[in-house]
């Protein structure tokens, strides 16, 4: 006899439910690579890559990227690219909304975690841009010339110490940990995080098209820039997993109550006071 209708389709639903839920294999591949291509080792060797060819093989395509965009394109808009559009990704934006987002977050949770994950990051940046800065010593655009160590901190300030950038570096690093935090602490539904995760590759490029078009950095520097940005990135992340937690992340937080006792288990039989003894009398 064969199945009816309805029994076919009680028999089909769960199946399709099944295939819609269980993730393609394309979408496990295309995570297990970016997993991959982010890890620490494969950053390091990139770094390493970009800066090997940045030293020399490189510099014919600096230079050509090196051009006075600003007075060939829009000329009018470059103040407001300066002063608005560049500074996205510096210190003095990003950091007081990563401290403000990261102590809001600890008052709420009672934890200094968040602080401590936020200034684990500021301090990767500042640590590792600023040796390299300071070891390369590559001169800024504005000097005319891209090779690595022909520049310093003492001899020509900010302008000898531009290898990597900062802002490329902070844009990735600093915006990224804000979206971790957020993700871990807060009950931040999956589609706002994925399109959080989409605005900072946008600050990346705004950052690297605007230096590019004012002529602060070599093609080059934002390149490692963005490399050492995930390199403190990813190393931030490895030591929030290695320092132990009590709070569990904000989307799977349980509370439990103590359960009522039963009507039927209460007593109902009033323990009576014992009569009192009666007070003996003061013999005159």
């Amino acid at each position: 006899m064969p199945d009816r209708p309805e029994t076919q389709a009680a028999v089909a639903a769960p199946a399709r439910l099944d295939a819609h839920h269980r993730p393609s294999t394309s979408a496990s591949k295309l995570a297990g690579f970016a997993s991959f291509m982010t890890s620490l080792p494969v950053l390091v060797c990139l770094l390493v890559f970009i800066t090997v060819l940045a030293s020399g093989p490189l510099h014919g395509l600096d230079r050509a990227l090196n051009q006075p965009w600003s007075e060939w394109l829009f000329p009018e808009w470059r103040s407001f690219v300066d002063d608005v559009i560049d500074p996205i990704a510096s210190q003095a934006v990003v950091i007081p909304i990563l401290g403000v987002t990261a102590a809001i977050l600890s008052m709420q949770h009672r934890t200094w975690r968040p602080l401590l994950i936020a200034a684990a990051a500021e301090i990767g940046v500042v640590g590792m841009v600023g040796a390299m800065k300071v070891i390369i010593a590559r001169p800024s655009p504005v000097l005319e010339d891209p090779s690595f160590f022909h520049g310093g901190i003492f001899s020509q300030g900010g302008y000898g110490i531009i290898y990597p950038s900062g802002h490329a570096a902070q844009s990735i690093a600093l915006y990224g940990i804000l979206v971790f935090l957020l993700s871990h602490y807060t009950q931040t539904s999956k589609t706002t995080l994925n399109l959080l995760s989409v605005g900072v590759g946008i600050i990346a490029a705004v950052t690297m098209v605007s230096s590019i078009y004012l002529g602060w950095h070599w093609t080059t520097d934002l390149l490692a820039g963005f490399v050492t940005g995930g390199l403190v990135l990813r190393g931030t992340v490895y030591f929030n997993n290695m320092i132990p937690s009590r709070i569990p992340r904000a989307t799977t937080m349980q509370y439990s109550f103590p359960q009522p006792v039963p009507r039927a288990a209460r007593t109902s039989t009033a323990v009576l006071d014992p009569e009192p003894e009666e007070p003996a009398r003061r013999v005159r």
